[in-house]
């Protein structure tokens, strides 16, 4: 009896997929499941990718400004408390742009959110 439900499950299995295989559309690629994006869409994407380059580039030249600021400050001949406020400063300046830089990026993304919906 076991051998019985056996074949039956195999054989509607076999059905089942012979089915579906006829079901199936021979004009579309199963390998190029993904849609092309709209003009729209690419659009989106090349703004994203441009905004999100130029918020890197803000915190690298402020981290570049900031590296300069100290070696200014080590190299100006002051005393060590005034280098140390000196580099805090340049600290506190980095800071200062990495926070404007990110509050531009997320006005960039409402922006761009906003232009292309």
């Amino acid at each position: 009896m076991t051998s019985f439900s056996l074949k039956a499950l195999i054989a509607s299995t076999a059905a089942v997929l012979s089915l579906s295989a006829m079901a199936a559309d021979p004009t579309v690629d199963p390998t190029n499941s993904r849609t092309e994006p709209t003009p729209q869409q690419q659009e989106k994407r090349a703004l994203k990718t441009e905004s999100k380059a130029e918020y890197k580039a803000r915190k690298e030249i402020a981290e570049v400004n900031k590296d300069l600021e100290i070696a200014d400050c080590k190299t100006s001949g002051m005393e060590s408390k005034d280098v140390r406020d000196c580099k805090r400063e340049a600290k506190d300046n980095a800071k200062a742009a990495k926070h404007e830089a990110k509050e531009i990026y997320k006005e960039d993304k409402a922006h761009i959110k906003a232009h292309t919906e």
